[in-house]
């Protein structure tokens, strides 16, 4: 029976209506589903091998990053709503290069390229203003360097300077950070940025920065009453790390020494965190020198004719009575002088005492004994624990007190036990490596892998799901090959038809007569034919 366009629509709803149910809804996903693959193909085969240049970017500069890719004609493609631009992977880092080179992305707000362009009589105003705008897209841009920050905007205020010191205002700032998803700012990287802005901007204090994440909670600027409470966290942060220090140098030895995972430590330890200043003077007696000396001599006298006696009118009257020296007698008078100083010695010490000094220590251990094969023909199968002897567990006891330097006097106390440990602990960190391994492996050759994974994704779908609806589809019984043959036909077709089917008739006659005729030929030909084969 020939094609005929003419009677397409009649032969399709015939043909509709000879099937059931299941079947035609089979057709109806089968179409479906193949119009929506070679669709998918379609659009996939237009977009190519596309990667994302940059994500969250903000309007500015994404019509900036567009234009750039139009005059290198560099194919691209938008996503996330405009703010994401996608290229082809051969070309991402290259591009890269020539935007940073270029200043873009610049990010949100204006840095001090706004004075790349100076106007002619701009203003100390207009000049004051641009510089504030420009100090805070800078310090914008720095902020958003960091990988848990998307964005961020940052107000400064800036009083005038007053001639009189008492008389000035301090600067002011407010930062308004959005995270990215799942991430969060710590306690160093928030007080980071508060001394950052703080030392970017004259005049401002760190306590006068404010930060805001895009949920309104205030990370930093609120001024506590008094500062024990940040004292106090400060103080338990450094006994936590104390604590872990010594854990972590105990069980290292232990487990190179017992195995991986064959013991478990504890560590508390008492703090002293009073803040002292001690200043000592001391003296030594046995320790004296000599510090000075200092001697003097003085003489006085002479020959000379000097009067000498008794005064009065006697002895200048009565001969030869001249008193106790006569005239032209000589007198000397000497007078010397010494002293020496003594130095005591002393000693003057100041002393800063430390400041968390341990002033006790308590330390726990478990850990595991040995574990013995099982004999042949026990029962279960299950390895025998066998404890560790008291030998051992003195020794072990004392590696752990030289390792913490264990002192009876400050009230230290150890306890070593030994206890069978009942669960058996998974190293998470060499699967944790494998999967990391596994993940670049992917990562590298992603291109190739999402083309084989296409090509056997339709492969299998054509194997598994196409072909045997279609085999189902037009296995149709012989009841409906005679009704379909029972279709209406032209008048050419049905002479064709007959035609040939007379032809077959005459063919079939001809050969009946000839094998009648000549049977004794006919017989001998079979046997020849069939000694051929």
């Amino acid at each position: 029976m020939a094609f005929s366009f003419s009677g397409l629509p009649q032969q399709i709803r015939l043909a509709l209506k000879g099937l059931s149910t299941g079947k035609l809804v089979a057709m109806v996903i089968l179409v479906g589903g193949t119009i929506a693959g070679f669709a998918y193909l379609l659009n996939w085969s237009e977009t190519g091998d596309l990667q994302p240049l940059y994500n969250h970017l903000a309007p500015e500069d994404a019509a900036q990053v567009v234009a750039r890719l139009r005059e290198r004609q560099i194919p691209y493609k938008l996503s996330m709503d405009g703010t994401g631009v996608l290229i082809p992977y051969d070309k991402i880092y290259e591009t890269r290069l020539d935007m940073a080179a270029e200043g873009l992305p610049r990010g949100n707000g204006i840095g001090f390229e706004v004075f790349d362009e100076t106007k002619l009589g701009m203003t100390e105003f207009v000049q004051n203003v641009n510089y504030q705008r420009a100090l805070q897209g800078e310090l914008s841009r720095t902020i958003n360097t960091l990988a848990e920050v998307e964005s961020s905007r940052i107000h400064i205020v800036m009083p005038k300077k007053s001639l009189f010191i008492e008389d000035e205002e301090p600067a002011t700032a407010s930062v308004i950070v959005k995270l990215r998803r799942g991430k969060y700012l710590s306690k160093e990287q928030i007080q980071g940025i508060v001394h950052l802005v703080s030392s970017s901007v004259s005049r401002l204090k760190p306590e006068d920065v404010t930060i805001v994440d895009s949920s309104g909670k205030m990370l930093a600027g609120f001024k506590e009453s008094s500062p024990v409470s940040q004292i106090t966290s400060n103080q338990l942060a450094f006994q936590e790390k104390k604590e872990r220090l010594l854990e972590n140098r105990i069980r290292t030895m232990l487990e190179s020494v017992l195995g991986q995972d064959k013991a478990i430590v504890r560590v508390s330890c008492l703090l002293n965190f009073v803040q002292q200043e001690k200043t000592e003077e001391l003296y030594l007696p046995d320790n004296s020198v000599v510090r000075s000396e200092q001697s003097s001599t003085s003489l006085v006298g002479g020959a000379g004719a000097t009067a000498a006696g008794v005064p009065g009118l006697q002895s200048n009257v009565v001969p030869g009575n001249t008193g106790t020296n006569g005239a032209g007698g000589s007198k000397n008078n000497q007078k010397q002088q010494f002293t020496k100083n003594y130095e005591v010695g002393k000693l003057v010490s100041h002393q800063i005492m430390p400041v968390g000094s341990v002033q006790r220590l308590s330390v726990a251990v478990i850990v595991d004994g040995t574990y013995k094969a099982a004999e042949e023909g026990a029962e279960g199968g299950t390895a025998q624990y066998v404890p560790r002897t008291p030998d051992e567990m003195t020794k072990l006891e004392n590696i752990v007190k030289s390792a913490v330097d264990y002192d009876a006097d400050r009230g230290d106390k150890i306890e070593v036990a030994n206890i069978p440990f009942e669960v058996e602990m998974i190293p998470e960190v060499t699967a944790a490596s494998e999967t990391m391994d596994w993940l670049d492996v992917i990562k590298q050759h992603q291109t190739l892998l999402k083309y084989t994974a296409a090509a056997l994704f339709f492969l299998l779908s054509y194997m598994i799901v196409i072909k045997p609806l279609a085999r189902w589809l037009t296995s149709t019984p012989i009841e409906e090959i005679q009704m379909l043959e029972q279709l209406p036909q032209t008048i050419k077709e049905l002479e064709r038809r007959y035609a040939e089917s007379d032809r077959e008739n005459s063919y079939t006659r001809q050969l009946e007569h000839v094998i009648k005729e000549n049977q004794s030929g006919s017989t001998r030909l079979m046997k020849e034919w069939l000694k051929e084969t």
